[in-house]
């Protein structure tokens, strides 16, 4: 992942070592978006995906995808601590995942908490995050920062 001249690379293991490119074209599907840590960059960031995913045709992932693009995000908004630092948006699809993965400028790893109370206004997302998700984690890469990345399946949330 390019964040303006720096690379990020964190090593998330795809299906059978394979490259993420689509079976019938060979093409990559590849979805970078690089954005000031501010609010807005939140909903932008959803409509974005949501386009994206209908253009690779899987409009059925788009609800659950755009939450964990949604929760992500937020998330790297607040670490990142002032508007003028960037936050990343990757998605990367392969034979069967997709994988969300976000960066921001600071370096700890975000907390699971507890499941908050109904009057809470945050505390929920990683927790939405780890519902939809087959699995999700982070990493530190060498060049700073990190990376807190989701996978969701393709094949399983298939519209009946």
């Amino acid at each position: 992942m390019c964040i303006g001249r720096m690379t990020i690379t964190c090593n998330i293991q795809c299906n059978r070592g394979q490259h993420l490119r689509d079976t019938f074209t060979g093409q990559q599907h590849r979805f970078y978006l690089a954005a000031r840590a501010e609010p807005a960059a939140v909903p932008h960031a959803r409509r974005r995906v949501r386009h994206t995913l209908a253009t690779w045709r899987l409009d059925h992932l788009a609800d659950d995808t755009e939450l964990v693009v949604s929760e992500l995000l937020t998330n790297a908004v607040r670490a990142a601590a002032h508007e003028a630092a960037p936050v990343a948006l990757y998605l990367a699809l392969d034979l069967d995942r997709l994988f969300v993965l976000v960066w921001d400028c600071c370096p700890a790893p975000p907390v699971l908490r507890s499941p908050a109370g109904a009057e809470a206004e945050s505390g929920r997302g990683l927790g939405i995050v780890q519902a939809i998700s087959d699995r999700w984690g982070t990493c530190t890469p060498a060049e700073g920062g990190k990376v807190v990345w989701a996978q969701l399946s393709v094949t399983r949330r298939e519209a009946p």
